[in-house]
């Protein structure tokens, strides 16, 4: 994953497309600029989809990009995209009618850990470079110094798109989503009410259950010996989950494979309607800070532990919160040859509440 806004290396690469069914094929190049938000407009203009504004009660946001189906009916059509903004950890970069505006931010990437001076570390003294894209493609010559009214038009351009977008303000290095997670962008909820059948649900809209102190309540039918995940969050790579296994009752907190922390009923549940809850709370309110895991039946601790480093942010970027199973790659060792493991009683609901 590159995490360098400021230039085009990595991140820049050529597109081949065929649709036989919808693009005549042509083999000439097409020298324009476009962004991989793009894609799904041309993919709406060329089929004649218009995107809803309203789902499910929720207005969506805008498309950002803009369809270049014209460029791929014509290799002379005008095309391309006349403005872009790139951002990622404080490093910046503005594209525009071929020029290239950008500031590399506090930290390089390859090098691990907090960068130094990150604290005291603001954008506005970042140095900035600037490019003609379409006379440097490479971005080997520099023009900040001799084009300077250039560069503060580029830089203002910026700002514009950054306001527009949701960008603001330009944290560096994870400092803001884990010093000051109150200016994150994030699901407006407090509380959630789950089927049990949800499946799915993108982590980064899903309840934050590994770093938010939460109560997860289930209303659940319990057969005997049962098996089967009641919720799973995450991935094998990272992520927390209750199950039941042969009738013991189990949670499991997987941080990033290097530690796992496992909380294990030392009884098997009773068969029968019951009201589970698994509370999490901070033991210490630090970003990272452990943990305390306690798991009730029925009002009754059946369970505890803590959890001695908690992961700040998300397990991970592309996997999803199941609830009666465990439908990515499976977040514990110990159901992995029978993922998707699923729960051979009923789940009636999940609430979930921030505390």
């Amino acid at each position: 994953m590159k995490l360098l806004a400021s230039h085009l290396g990595g991140t820049r690469n050529p597109m081949a497309v065929r649709w036989p069914a919808r693009i005549t094929p042509d083999a000439a190049p097409r020298d324009v600029f476009l962004h991989c938000n793009d894609i799904v407009p041309t993919i709406y203009d060329i089929v004649g989809i218009v995107p809803p504004q309203m789902v499910n009660g929720e207005p969506q946001m805008p498309i950002a990009g803009a369809s270049f189906a014209r460029t791929l009916a014509d290799r002379d059509a005008p095309g391309g995209k006349k403005t872009q903004y790139f951002e990622i950890m404080g490093s910046r970069g503005i594209y525009h009618d071929g020029w290239w505006a950008s500031a590399r931010g506090p930290r390089l990437p390859w090098v691990p850990g907090q960068p130094p001076g990150i604290a005291t570390w603001t954008p506005d003294n970042d140095v900035w470079e600037l490019y003609h894209l379409d006379e440097d493609w490479s971005q080997s010559h520099d023009l900040a110094a001799e084009q300077p009214e250039k560069l503060a038009q580029m830089r203002e351009m910026f700002m514009v798109e950054a306001a527009r977008n949701a960008v603001l303000p330009v944290g560096g290095g994870l400092w803001v989503p884990v010093y000051h997670p109150e200016l994150r962008i994030a699901p407006p909820y407090k509380e959630w009410e789950f089927s049990g059948d949800t499946i799915r649900m993108p982590e980064f809209c899903a309840p934050a259950l590994g770093n938010k102190n939460n109560v997860v309540t289930i209303d659940v039918d319990i057969p005997a010996s049962a098996n089967g995940v009641l919720y799973a969050l995450g991935a094998a790579a990272g992520g927390l989950t209750l199950y039941l296994d042969e009738g013991y009752l189990c949670y499991e907190y997987n941080l990033f494979i290097l530690q796992r922390t496992k909380i294990r009923s030392e009884f098997k549940v009773p068969p029968g309607r019951a009201t589970l809850t698994v509370t999490t709370q901070y033991a210490d309110p630090r970003p990272a800070g452990p943990l305390d895991i306690t798991v009730a039946r029925n009002g009754e601790t059946i369970a505890g532990g803590q959890v001695p480093i908690s992961a700040p942010l998300l397990f991970t970027a592309n996997d999803c919160l199941d609830i009666g199973t465990c439908l990515g790659s499976p977040v514990s060792l110990d159901y992995r040859e029978r993922a998707p493991f699923p729960f051979e009683g009923r789940i009636h609901r999940v609430h979930v509440a921030y505390t």
